[in-house]
């Protein structure tokens, strides 16, 4: 058990250190240079791909192995480099840290907007002054955007600022801050990927900052930086990041909400979060915490389409949705045991509203399905069969089980559908019924045995951060999952649309 005293101190230093780095911004360029090993159109980084394509037929089957459901993977490193090498390209990019940590304005923290031309923004600020975020093209034409600033409920002291940033264009690079004239953050850099045949987006969960008994914190937000680092590094193009809930392990944690979100890889991909259940309060938490109840999750994020059909005690109400490229993504709170109907009703006004998306995905923290035989899962699995089947949704994205699973495709009665090939590779055309999938810990802070679920067709606990890397375009929704820190392919599916 680590000792308080001793985890304040090593916090202490750590920050001190960070912050001495005077040749910050030169330094984080080199490495982030350093990191971009690139990757190919398959996904896989040169070295990996000619490896793969040289190897004979039996060890490409050896290979393939790794996929099989229920295995752990074989984490595999670069023959071309020592542990050494491969180590330092999976380190926390503290050397950004003075572009974080040099004024007044925290937690930070960019959403995705309603539509493509938008993202939001949210921070805390000391001054009560109402705040602003001033957007820089490339031509150097500026322009700014007011904030909604109200005093925070959570934050003695602390302004809440929500602003919202319009007509992005693609291709286009910006420098953007935020604040007023009290206080103004760092200027920090966004581009929209320039638009192409596919739209990409990752997809990550229970970074669960503070979970651990066993490490500091800060260890654990080293891990979580280091994912971000180098899935900015190999998959620039993608457009967002989605997080699947439990963003911190105490839901009033002022110390866990920094080490979440003050990571630079952050500031130049939108986030899509979900309420985790230990994103808000319950009786019991609120009592072993000792925090009071509030809005702690809606105070540092700001989401689009936000809507209050589930109110309850708790901070717990609050679906969204937004859409991007041709993909609607519908948002649910399902941690707490509303009824289903407000779900059902939800998914199905967004979808009305948006009839012509090619695609459709459903997040929520809960699987149905878990894999880890977690109890609170099963209670939303009513609700979201009925959502899938009425709103012809092609994808459920959960977390919750700190485990990786994925699932046939599933009718309104909850059973599988046994036509379609499903072994790690293959591609399903025009299915009837819905796939989900869980994405375990992607900042490795604790991991749970798997328990066989027959709904699943691919379970795997491989004990390493695991993210999954989606491609869409108008025929396919190609979905990839990688062992982060050796980036090992550990499981691929294709939904095919003809």
């Amino acid at each position: 058990m680590i000792h308080e005293n001793d985890r304040k101190e090593k916090s202490f230093m750590k920050k001190r250190q960070m912050k001495a780095v005077v040749a910050a911004v030169l330094l984080a360029s080199v490495f982030m240079t350093a990191c971009k090993t690139g990757t190919d159109g398959d996904g896989r980084i040169p070295e990996q791909k000619e490896q793969q394509e040289a190897q004979p037929d039996g060890e490409a089957e050896e290979q393939q192995e790794v996929l099989q459901p229920g295995a752990k993977a074989d984490i595999q490193t670069d023959k071309e480099k020592t542990p050494e090498e491969q180590s330092a390209l999976f380190l926390p990019d503290y050397t950004s840290a003075p572009l974080l940590n040099t004024t007044d304005i925290k937690c930070l923290s960019m959403e995705a907007g309603a539509s493509d031309d938008q993202v939001q923004l949210n921070w805390f600020s000391p001054s009560g002054k109402r705040g602003k975020t001033e957007w820089k093209n490339s031509s150097g034409k500026t322009e700014s955007f007011e904030a909604e600033c109200t005093a925070s409920v959570t934050e003695p002291g602390l302004y809440v600022n929500k602003a919202v940033v319009s007509g992005l264009r693609r291709g286009e690079s910006y420098t953007y801050r935020v604040g007023n004239e009290d206080a103004w953050s760092p200027e920090y850099t966004y581009k929209i990927p320039e638009k192409t045949g596919s739209f990409t987006f990752l997809v990550t969960s229970d970074a669960q900052i503070g979970q651990s008994e066993i490490e500091y914190p800060e260890d654990t937000a080293g891990r979580w930086d280091s994912v971000l680092t180098r899935l900015r590094s190999y998959v620039p193009e993608a457009e967002l990041l989605l997080h699947l809930g439990d963003q911190v392990a105490d839901f009033g944690s002022t110390e866990h909400y920094e080490l979440f979100l003050e990571h630079l890889a952050l500031y130049g991909i939108p986030l899509a979060p979900v309420v985790g259940n230990h994103d808000v309060a319950n009786e019991t938490s609120m009592e072993a915490g000792g925090h009071p109840d509030g809005p702690y999750f809606y105070e540092h994020f700001f989401v689009p389409n936000r809507s209050n059909m589930a109110e309850g005690e708790y901070d717990q109400n609050g679906n969204y949705a937004f859409v991007r490229g041709d993909v609607l993504f519908i948002v649910l709170n399902g941690c707490y045991g509303h009824p289903g109907e407000f779900h059902e009703a939800y998914a199905a006004q967004i979808a009305s509203v948006f009839p012509d998306v090619k695609w459709r995905i459903v997040m929520q923290h809960y699987s149905p399905y878990s894999g880890v035989g977690s109890s609170g899962n099963g209670m939303s699995d009513d609700y979201l069969a009925n959502i899938t089947i009425d709103n012809e949704i092609d994808l459920v994205l959960t977390g919750h089980d700190h485990a990786y699973s994925r699932s046939a495709f599933i009718n309104r009665e909850k059973e599988t559908l046994e036509e379609y090939d499903y072994e790690p590779g293959s591609t399903a055309v025009n299915p009837e019924g819905a796939m989900y999938v869980t994405c375990s810990t992607s900042s490795g802070c604790l991991y749970h045995p798997l328990e066989k679920e027959e709904h699943l067709v691919f379970q795997g606990q491989p004990e390493t951060p695991v993210a999954v890397r989606i491609d869409v375009t108008d025929k396919e929704l190609h979905l990839r999952t990688y062992l982060v820190e050796t980036w090992t392919l550990y499981d691929e599916y294709t939904i095919r649309k003809e």
